[in-house]
């Protein structure tokens, strides 16, 4: 017997459950009390494969396109039950694949320099390796090219990335925290503040000149 034949005139083992479509009622109501009954019957001893037969061919006719159904909806959940076993072995080989990755990192941030590297090439790793994370904040400023002009956030990028020359880190690595959007926005209300003293400052000045003028009749041009 053909393999696929077999097993589609079988349930799935050990699956506890099957579809009863609602839309079966028009023909169980066409039908007198007892043969539904039987009809029933039939139909759960189908689905726990007890291979039931019947010489009534009243449930011949109405058994056979639900028996069809079962074998259409069974072959459904063989074929999701198996991407469902393959999505796992996927996730799983993914999960080993991390740890295998995490473990190899691990092991990679344990290893100390070697003190015998030359100082001038290790000097030479470290200036390159600053200079592409100083890119890398710059480019993490252009976003913010939308709120705030080229000047301010030049100025901003120039004090954070400042660094000695044997520095590993500069500025703004230093800190413990830093949210860009936070410290822009103090830098900017700052500037704000100052140009605000710096105009009122100026507009002081001159109502004392101003003063001067009117009550001594100096001239502060002179």
């Amino acid at each position: 017997m053909n393999h696929e034949v077999f097993l589609y005139n079988k349930m799935a083992e050990n699956k506890k459950s099957f579809l009863l479509y609602a839309d079966l009622i028009h023909t169980v109501n066409k039908m007198p009390n007892d043969k539904a009954g039987e009809l029933l019957k039939h139909i759960l001893s189908y689905v726990n494969d007890e291979e039931p037969e019947t010489d009534d061919l009243i449930i011949q006719l109405t058994f056979e396109p639900i028996k069809q159904q079962l074998k259409r909806d069974l072959k459904k959940y063989e074929t999701k039950k198996k991407q469902w076993s393959e999505a796992g072995k996927r996730s799983a080989e993914a999960r080993k694949k991390q740890r295998t990755l995490t473990t190899v990192k691990k092991r990679s941030t344990d290893l100390t320099v070697n003190d015998s590297v030359n100082v001038s090439v290790n000097d030479n790793v470290i200036k390159k390796d600053i200079d592409s994370r100083k890119q890398d904040f710059k480019k993490s400023l252009f976003p913010f090219l939308e709120i705030y002009d080229k000047e301010l956030l030049k100025e901003f990028f120039e004090y954070w990335t400042e660094h000695g020359e044997k520095d590993r880190k500069f500025r703004k690595e230093k800190e413990k925290s830093f949210n860009i959007g936070l410290r822009l926005k103090t830098w900017f209300n700052r500037q704000e503040k100052w140009k605000k003293e710096k105009s009122s400052a100026k507009k002081d000045k001159i109502t004392a000149a101003e003063a001067l003028r009117n009550k001594y009749g100096i001239n502060t041009n002179s």
